[in-house]
């Protein structure tokens, strides 16, 4: 192609200097001095990133020559990347007399002007004829492309033969055009925490989505999710496609969190090349936590002074209540034995704590050579749900005649032995049984002896035996 043009530029000035009986032609076959600056061919704008530009968008560019001292003729080539351009139209800028942005002097003979819209290249050649040189700077020829995909691409001065009067190259510079459509960007699109009113100690279920608002590459980040500024938890999303969204749920376990309301928000990191990192994160829903209000009491606990009891004589029964709500209660107690109220008392107590209360029971209205069945009860309180560990129950309490220590229905000296036996212990020892502490006196000594041996011979009518 070179040669052609030189060949082409030579034969121009031969008519020239024949027609005008100027000096003979290798008088002036000297090759023209490079200039200080050199000329240039270049695409304008250069750079072309602009992801506004999507498929069936249309543009337009330039290739122009600059800074140019003595220009007669060229040859230029450009190329695209047909996956990504397609070929619209183009307008050739030749000659200035037509065209003032434009170069070269007519009269301009065109040699070649063909586009290969599905090789992706153009080659444009021409010669002034007959003219003088052009100098300055001016637009080859303008391009116009639709984009048929996302991408990237150079629009490539891929030849630029550039030449003098006398056919020698003009010496040059290239730059190259540069088109990219790609968008990089990841965006939280929603948050949305539930339920938005929690006690202390519930899971708040946090559904954030995420979408890939890219155009060409599949993203793998890290989305964090936060309530005010407290890191909650992190997930991965893996090689999400472009266009795509994930969905994916957080668990928030409140306990120990202080009463309050919190922001909720969720962040997805930065992608490589992402410009729009604004939308990487998103605050939406405010959880507001408060304490439980629970009303809840209990007998945990009920434990008889002794499982034998002398008619008429003492018996004391320890009974645990506790509060296992969180706030102060005041209920009453109340002691049943075999159905029939013996004895109540009010309580009060601040949440989480509790009490031992001793309940005496005097056995005068007892039946002898009966079991009985103990039974504490507290009340339920205002606003109370779980009842069922309001009442506790004692089987297996044995009303005896006095001094009928072994329950057989009389006072013999079985019985005597068994107090012997425990005689002289107090409360604690090994030795020591509340049954055979007649006055509840936390010993078994001589009191407790002479009590059962008043009472040495009786037989019930009806004998029983524990």
């Amino acid at each position: 192609m070179k040669l052609a043009i030189r060949i082409l530029v030579v034969l121009i000035l031969f008519l020239e200097i024949t027609l005008t009986c100027a000096v003979p032609l290798g008088s002036n076959m000297q090759r023209m001095s490079t200039p200080s600056s050199l000329a240039r061919v270049h695409v304008d704008p250069g750079n072309i990133t602009d992801p506004t530009l999507t498929p069936s968008e249309n543009f337009t560019i330039e290739v122009k020559i600059s800074n140019i001292t003595g220009f007669y003729g060229f040859d230029i080539q450009l190329s695209w990347n047909t996956s990504i351009l397609n070929y619209t139209s183009h307008v050739v800028k030749i000659p200035v007399e037509t065209y003032p942005e434009g170069v070269l002097h007519q009269p301009v003979l065109q040699i070649k002007n063909d586009v290969n819209a599905s090789a992706g290249t153009y080659v444009i050649v021409c010669s002034s004829l007959q003219a003088p040189s052009f100098n300055g700077s001016g637009t080859v020829f303008e391009m116009s492309f639709t984009v048929i995909e996302y991408g990237r691409c150079a629009l490539d001065v891929s030849n630029s033969d550039l030449s003098d009067r006398k056919g020698y190259p003009i010496d040059h510079i290239v730059d190259d055009g540069y088109f990219s459509n790609e968008y990089y960007d990841v965006v939280v699109s929603s948050v949305v925490p539930s339920p938005l009113h929690a006690f202390i100690g519930d899971t708040i279920n946090i559904t954030v989505s995420v979408l890939n608002n890219g155009t060409t590459r599949a993203e793998t980040f890290n989305v964090s999710v936060f309530y005010d500024e407290v890191l909650l938890d992190v997930k991965t999303v893996i090689a999400l496609p472009p266009g795509a969204i994930e969905t994916m749920i957080f668990y928030w376990n409140s306990t120990g969190v202080s009463p309050g309301n919190y922001g909720i928000s969720a962040n997805a990191s930065i992608v490589s090349g992402e410009s729009d990192v604004a939308n990487n994160r998103l605050e939406d829903g405010i959880v507001t936590l408060t304490v439980e209000v629970i009303h809840d009491v209990a007998v945990t606990s009920l434990i008889p002074s002794k499982t034998v009891v002398f008619e008429g004589y003492c018996f004391s029964l320890n009974v645990t209540i506790e509060n296992q709500g969180n706030l102060p209660e005041t209920f009453n107690i109340s002691i049943h034995a075999n159905g029939n109220a013996i004895n109540k008392t009010q309580i009060s107590l601040n949440a989480g704590y509790s009490k031992t209360i001793i309940f005496t029971w005097e056995t005068v209205n007892a039946i002898a050579y009966n079991d009985y069945m103990l039974n504490a009860t507290a009340d339920e309180v205002n606003g109370e749900n779980d009842t069922s560990d309001n009442s506790l129950s004692f089987t297996g309490l044995l009303i005896v005649h006095a001094g009928d220590i072994d329950g057989d229905g009389d006072v013999d000296i079985f019985d005597i032995v068994w107090i012997a036996q425990a005689y002289g212990s107090t409360k604690g020892d090994q030795t020591y049984n509340s049954n055979f502490d007649v006055d509840c006196d936390d010993d078994v000594d001589i009191f407790d002896i002479v009590s059962i041996v008043s009472f040495y011979g009786y037989e019930a009518p009806k004998i029983r035996q524990i």
